[in-house]
């Protein structure tokens, strides 16, 4: 799919966090394909395959490395931006698997911060998730996250917002909703409706009348590259957020309908077999979407080229 002129990066260098992730390997290879040079912070943890899966171009960090040593790398590289899209999700969880919320989406993000302003880069591009505000009346940006995913996500944001009052940071965090696209890793519900259709089963669901923004991976690494740019050239400063949501919130058994004609699929649903889950949100939070920036891939085309 063709680059939009929002998603065409106008920095020079950058440092990218969660590059092996669904999102951050496309932004990552976005960055590098353009002719950014790119340093981006790996896990020790991270799938061998999904690290040599990187642009050869790139400069690899460790993530378990002292924060002075971080420090030092961002010192000696200098980046124009950093974007911090490595997070932990899970949306119920169990109490082993606190710790490693609490250390990926928190304390990541802290040395992170403590990173880019010891440094002196100024420039921060952090993915955070609607459901921050999933209990919030539309428009107000007043925290009410119905997970402890969104929780420590809204954690790591107070965060930000004490390193931008205490120093010369301009970060921006971009909520996400719902993400999609070709080759995407997760088992989610488009996966699951894919492997209904191969199998001839009948697929389990909700009801069906959540609403959801679905928005192509593309469009989502163009709005990255963009806040970037927004950032560089001054045209956004100091502490702010914004969303990157689809043209239009469609409900579960719409997105069925239109995946079936996109795909040429047909597949059964047993709607209403499934509960809907503690804290599930009906309709989406609407924040305020990021300046200059609107998606480009409509959802048919999109859900069509999950074929190719």
């Amino acid at each position: 799919m063709n680059m939009s002129a929002a998603g065409a990066p106008k920095f020079a260098k950058a440092l990218v966090t969660g590059a092996t992730g669904f999102l951050g390997s496309r932004l990552t290879a976005r960055l590098a394909e353009s002719g950014t040079a790119v340093s981006a912070l790996i896990r020790r943890t991270s799938a061998p395959e999904k690290v040599a899966e990187l642009p050869d171009s790139i400069d690899i960090i460790p993530a378990d490395s002292d924060n002075e040593a971080l420090i030092a790398h961002v010192s000696k590289t200098t980046p124009d931006v950093i974007f911090h899209l490595a997070a932990r999700y899970t949306y119920s969880y169990s109490l082993a698997e606190i710790p490693g919320l609490l250390s990926d989406n928190i304390t990541l993000t802290a040395q992170i911060c403590e990173a880019a302003t010891t440094a002196g880069c100024t420039n921060l591009v952090v993915a955070g998730t609607a459901w921050q505000n999933a209990g919030s009346p539309p428009g107000d940006e007043s925290p009410a996250p119905n997970t402890l995913y969104a929780a420590t996500k809204q954690a790591a944001d107070d965060i930000i917002d004490y390193y931008a009052a205490a120093s010369e940071l301009n970060a921006v965090t971009l909520k996400i909703y719902d993400s999609y696209g070709p080759g995407d890793p997760r088992r989610k519900f488009l996966q699951a409706l894919a492997d209904a259709a191969d199998t001839g089963e009948t697929l389990a669901s909700t009801p069906g009348a959540q609403l959801v923004h679905m928005v192509h991976a593309e469009d989502l690494v163009d709005g990255f590259v963009h806040a970037g740019n927004l950032l560089v050239s001054g045209k956004l400063a100091g502490r702010t957020s914004y969303t990157l949501p689809s043209q239009k919130s469609v409900s579960l058994r719409e997105l069925v309908e239109i995946w079936q004609t996109a795909t040429d699929n047909n597949v059964s649903v047993a709607w209403g077999a499934n509960d809907y889950r503690d804290g599930e949100v009906m309709v989406p939070w609407e924040g305020t979407p990021l300046p200059g920036w609107s998606p480009q891939i409509d959802l048919e085309t999109g859900l069509r080229g999950l074929q190719n």
